[in-house]
């Protein structure tokens, strides 16, 4: 049974989380978090789904946006993605095919098919500086949360070393994935960070056409590469998005507030050098032997 927790410091920020086992989840993850997690993990799996899996403010719904284009053929901005972690499994059984799901819990607590090699897994990685600058700015617009979340960014910075932060800090979601490299010997993962995909965009959505099986020719991955450029994505996706309820219900605009700057290295209009400095070092003690690299400029 998931206990509901309320953690506060001294300063006047708090969090109420759903914990079970040890892990923090937020509020709206469905029901009893174990009964969920079963059903999750007794999942009957497509050959045809998709699962976009990435710590929270990391291009989740980016890589959803790619994918849906590039599964449907059709070049068609689809909403919010469809959550495992908040979404009843009879509503999942029931999605039509392609399915498109994200989630922002490690590979563990995926389908048992899934980790036995069906489906098509994107992992989606960027550096942690610039995760926890759109968490917190992300995390002012939910004007619908404050009875449930209040946090500066000192607060913000002081939760996640500490490890109580929802879906726990970046270290150990990274280090979960270093095991995964190791582990599992299927090939139906890819690998994307964050920053690449700012970058050079377009050799990065070829490569996921192909590792999703390519049916639709170069020409057509070339117009969903230009519908997805960050900039298009923040200004016409926001624009003809619909809203889901949950979105209506928590914020200010009642709208998604997802899309923000989609650059690298906004973190350092955010941190201040002693933090940063504190940041470094934590980072470079537990991410030493990773086997991913992250750019943070």
């Amino acid at each position: 049974m998931a206990e509901l927790v309320d953690i506060r410091d001294d300063e006047g920020n708090f969090a109420k989380y759903k914990k079970y086992d040890g892990r923090y989840y937020v509020k709206h993850f469905v029901g009893n978090v174990k009964d969920h997690l079963t059903a999750i993990d007794s999942m009957d799996v497509r050959d045809d789904d998709t699962f976009i899996l990435s710590y929270p403010k990391s291009g989740t719904h980016w890589g959803f946006t790619l994918a849906s284009m590039l599964r449907t053929g059709e070049t068609v901005y689809r909403g919010s993605p469809t959550f495992l972690d908040y979404t009843d499994k009879e509503t999942l059984d029931n999605l039509p095919s392609p399915r498109v799901f994200a989630s922002h819990m490690t590979f563990d607590f995926m389908p048992k098919q899934v980790k036995e090699g069906k489906g098509k897994v994107i992992a989606i990685f960027r550096n942690p500086k610039d995760v926890l600058t759109s968490i917190h700015t992300f995390a002012k617009k939910l004007d619908g949360l404050k009875e449930d979340y209040k946090m500066t960014w000192k607060g913000l910075l002081n939760f996640h070393m500490e490890g109580t932060i929802f879906y726990g800090s970046w270290f150990d979601y990274i280090h979960s994935w270093d095991k995964v490299k190791i582990e599992h010997t299927e090939n139906n993962i890819m690998y994307l960070m964050y920053e690449d995909m700012i970058q050079d965009l377009s050799s990065h959505v070829h490569e996921l056409a192909l590792f999703l099986g390519d049916t639709y020719g170069s020409d057509f991955v070339d117009k969903v590469t230009a519908r997805c450029t960050f900039s298009n994505m923040a200004e016409e996706a926001t624009r003809t998005f619909t809203p889901s309820e949950q979105w209506k219900t928590v914020t200010t605009t009642k709208t998604l507030p997802i899309y923000r700057k989609g650059v690298i290295g906004d973190w350092k209009n955010y941190f201040t050098v002693a933090q940063n400095e504190y940041f470094d070092k934590v980072y470079n003690d537990k991410i030493i032997n990773s086997t991913f690299k992250f750019r943070f400029v």
